[in-house]
């Protein structure tokens, strides 16, 4: 795995914005199913592990919160992004099989300056999405339906698994950042603000660890 990490000159009593998909916090985690690449902490956040089917009617949903928990444990300050790109959720059937993963993107939306935070030494910050089951309805058999996880990001991007049914799911992100890709978003951030978001960038790839989610009938 190939990391790179650049100092970059900034205080810990820089003010940070926070986005709202991200919730920042200083913390002790009680979690220990975690992984930690170069002093940063990765894990996987899920509000509910037990998620009950809803009814195969239109707009009834379950709700969950799927995200990363991203806990800087080094001496630098470092931005961590929330955009679709980045954020590559993986799930894995009852019967061990990597599920595909369904992607809704009509057009190339490009990262915005909001989709950066900064993290601080000392400070974690969870990156998440407001996840739902619900059924899908097919267009031509009316009534043919499928269970359906739907990851929504904004643009009307959206990463999905289908179909699902009553069993115990695992579920976890690939979150991963490149310097290169970045550095071609000048059409839509600031100049001299993507060349702060570019030079401290935290880069690399990491899976962060499974949970298990299960689905039950109601």
């Amino acid at each position: 795995m190939a990391l790179s990490h650049t100092p970059i000159n900034l205080t810990a009593d820089e003010n940070l914005e926070i986005e709202r998909v991200a919730k920042m916090t200083s913390f002790e985690s009680n979690e220990i199913n975690a992984v930690e690449v170069d002093n940063v902490r990765f894990e996987t956040v899920v509000s509910q592990r037990v998620l009950t089917i809803p009814e195969a009617k239109r707009s009834v949903r379950t709700p969950v919160e799927l995200g990363i928990r991203i806990t800087n444990n080094t001496q630098t300050p470092f931005y961590f992004s929330s955009n679709f790109y980045s954020m590559f959720p993986e799930m894995i059937a009852p019967d061990n099989q990597l599920m595909q993963t369904g992607i809704g993107c009509e057009r190339f939306n490009p990262p915005i300056e909001s989709d950066y935070v900064l993290l601080i030494p000392g400070r974690a910050v969870t990156l998440y999405r407001d996840a739902f089951l619900f059924w899908i309805q097919n267009r031509k058999k009316k009534h043919d339906r499928q269970l359906t996880l739907n990851i929504p990001f904004p643009d009307q991007d959206i990463y999905s698994f289908s179909p699902l049914y009553p069993g115990t799911y695992k579920f976890r992100f690939k979150y991963h950042e490149f310097r290169e890709g970045i550095e071609d978003l000048s059409r839509w951030i600031e100049p001299i603000i993507l060349q702060r978001i570019v030079q401290n960038i935290w880069t690399g790839e990491v899976l962060t660890p499974l949970v298990e989610i299960q689905l039950v009938e109601s």
